[in-house]
């Protein structure tokens, strides 16, 4: 370990949040036959709108792309907290079961395309309005 990360400091604080947000995710995936990476993105979509809707800012293809970067692993931990222990009220949190809505050929497309682009290029992609500015 390098003298810039010790224990304890916020980079393994946001580590170790991201990890248990990871398995919470998985056992809500199991129980629900759903794989573990569209549980979490799903509920990184819930907490995007969420934080949007507590900001203020309107749900555009611009400000999710943006909230993306600003969402803590502890919000999301909490959406998926709900989503365990709450599941028919989760459905009813905005973008709440949006990923898992789409066809498997479109979920496989996206995993792929996620593995080989950027955050920006998938950003440009996913988020970019009519006219092609992100």
């Amino acid at each position: 370990m390098s003298a810039e990360r010790k224990p304890g400091t916020g980079v393994d604080r946001q580590f170790d949040a991201y990890r248990e947000t990871k398995l919470l995710a998985s056992e809500i995936a199991k129980r629900q036959g759903l794989h573990e990476d569209i549980v979490f993105s799903d509920a990184m979509h819930v907490a995007v709108a969420l934080r949007l809707e507590d900001e203020a800012l309107p749900y555009t293809k611009q400000n999710a792309a943006w909230m993306f970067g600003h969402i803590s692993p502890g919000e999301v931990r909490a959406v998926l907290m709900f989503r365990r222990d709450h599941p028919a009220d989760y459905r009813g949190l905005p973008k709440a079961g949006l990923l898992e809505a789409l066809s498997s050929a479109c979920r496989e497309a996206a995993s792929a395309l996620s593995e080989t682009l950027s955050a920006d290029k998938l950003n440009a992609l996913f988020f970019a309005d009519a006219v092609g500015n992100a």
